[in-house]
């Protein structure tokens, strides 16, 4: 098997040209005829995932976020980004990113995911984002207040934090949900009739604005409200490859917000 058949398997799902115009996805670090001995899935790669991929002998790591993303002018070794190029190349571990595409993506992407652990069921897409749609809004299995709407995000997603913005008081049937950044969907949530908006990332801005329209936001941050998906695509992954490949969940924190700084790229222990 070859890191090829990992691309494929994704692209299945999740093809490149669903990504947005300035993102950056696809290989990004070695060759797709690489032999293929494992599959480690991540949100983003530090040299703590790096560490974790060699110890379990995976030579590709599939992140949701692009190590490269700005157009690299240089490839310094005494740089962060440079070293870590440098590294990948030398133990010959493979990288591959499916970031905005993955989050478009229908039943697996990032909000389908995060759908899942909240009990949101009859959605559809949030925002029109070309021919395809990111984000969802849907009704929630059993209306909830936002008191217990908090609580449920805190036990599924273990958040560093919890911001709410708007009405606390009111109950919430119909959700929406644009995680990673998602400030900037509070007037697309409004236009779908949703109680409120999940997300990450929010500005003083877009709560100004959430406020005006008479909207609750729940930032639980970027971090956790993506992490879900890294699960959905391990399942993917499994289900496609079979058990001759060994494609393992990342357990390295990588929340730069943690409550501990200390916990910050290690183990989460699970």
């Amino acid at each position: 098997m070859l890191i090829a058949d990992v691309m494929t398997q994704i692209e299945a799902v999740a093809p490149v040209d669903t990504a947005q115009e300035w993102d950056n996805v696809g290989l990004q670090v070695g060759a797709p005829d690489w032999p293929l001995m494992g599959v480690l899935v991540c949100l983003e790669i530090t040299p703590a995932v790096v560490d974790e991929a060699d110890r379990h002998g995976a030579n590709m790591i599939v992140a949701h976020h692009p190590l490269i993303f700005r157009p690299l002018t240089a490839i310094r070794t005494d740089r962060p980004l440079g070293a870590l190029i440098e590294r990948l190349l030398a133990d010959q571990v493979g990288v591959y990113v499916a970031h905005t595409n993955l989050d478009a993506a229908a039943g697996i992407g990032t909000a389908a995911a995060l759908a899942e652990l909240l009990g949101v069921e009859k959605s559809s897409p949030l925002v029109e984002a070309g021919e395809v749609g990111l984000g969802l809004v849907g009704n929630l299995q059993s209306a909830a207040t936002v008191a217990e709407l908090e609580a449920r995000v805190r036990e599924v997603l273990s958040p560093a934090r919890v911001t709410i913005v708007g009405d606390t008081s009111r109950t919430v049937g119909r959700l929406a949900l644009m995680p990673g950044s998602g400030g900037d969907a509070v007037e697309a949530a409004v236009r779908s009739g949703a109680d409120a908006l999940i997300c990450g990332d929010l500005k003083h801005h877009d709560a100004l604005d959430a406020l005006a329209l008479g909207l609750t936001v729940i930032d639980a941050t970027h971090y956790a409200t993506e992490r879900p998906v890294v699960a959905r695509l391990v399942s993917h992954l499994v289900e496609k490859l079979g058990a001759d490949v060994p494609v393992l969940a990342s357990r390295v924190i990588t929340d730069p917000f943690a409550a501990d700084q200390d916990s910050a790229n290690r183990s989460d222990g699970q």
